[in-house]
């Protein structure tokens, strides 16, 4: 197992988190506004793999897109259950 982790790690396998971190966040992006439930296990995934990504500068803009999708699913959320409810 150990040669086939060492070509995983010189074809960039692992380096291109960064990259799937932002695509989830885009997509998480339009579904938090769209359906977030959708939207919460994309963020989520898109947030952990920044996190686990931290050490390099290219992960900041993943990790950004995922906080704000979170914030936009949590709030779209909130404002769904209220019109719901009649409150608003």
């Amino acid at each position: 197992m150990e040669p086939n982790m060492e070509h995983r790690a010189e074809t960039g396998g692992p380096k291109k988190l960064h990259v799937a971190s932002l695509v989830l966040a885009i997509i998480g992006i339009v579904f938090a506004v769209l359906l977030p439930i959708v939207a919460y296990p994309l963020l989520i995934v898109g947030l952990v793999l920044a996190v686990s990504r931290r050490k390099t500068q290219q992960t900041i803009p993943g990790l950004v897109l995922c906080i704000i999708g979170l914030v936009v699913a949590v709030v779209n959320s909130v404002l769904g259950a209220l019109l719901f409810s009649g409150m608003l």
